[in-house]
């Protein structure tokens, strides 16, 4: 009959154990292989975090530089309007008549609106510095 040298047995298994607790603790080991493995995995996912956040920011900007464009092609279409109807209003055969002080006063409330709701449009046209808080309401028209 075999009989199984159960002390070999215990050499081997002790061996096996030894080298996996080896192969486990070579992580902590600088310079050995599994070191420079757990070293590239962190530094991977470091990268990657980096990566994630930058994309963020990229997006961020976009969305930031189109909204600065979008408020600018505004402000000029705004503007290329008011210079219109300036010149318009300036050419009109009516141009000289005096306007009734009420209408007048309509106006100039709407103007003041107008350039408090935004005032990058505005040059500083009001000499009394007085505004309207409120968009003026429609009266009988004078």
């Amino acid at each position: 009959m075999n009989r199984i040298p159960w002390r070999l047995v215990g050499y081997v298994l002790a061996a096996v154990l030894a080298l996996a607790a080896l192969n486990h603790f070579a992580g902590f080991v600088p310079f050995t292989p599994q070191w420079s493995a757990k070293r590239a995995e962190a530094k991977a996912d470091r990268l990657e975090g980096q990566v994630s956040t930058l994309e963020r920011q990229a997006t961020g900007q976009a969305e930031i530089s189109t909204a600065v464009e979008r408020h600018y092609s505004r402000e000029t279409i705004i503007r290329e309007g008011t210079s219109e109807a300036i010149a318009q209003a300036r050419s009109a055969p009516d141009a000289a008549t005096p306007l009734d002080p009420m209408r007048a006063d309509r106006l100039r409330a709407a103007d003041q609106w107008l350039c408090k709701a935004s005032p990058s449009l505005c040059a500083d046209s009001n000499p009394s510095g007085s505004r309207s808080d409120a968009m003026p309401t429609a009266g009988p028209a004078g």
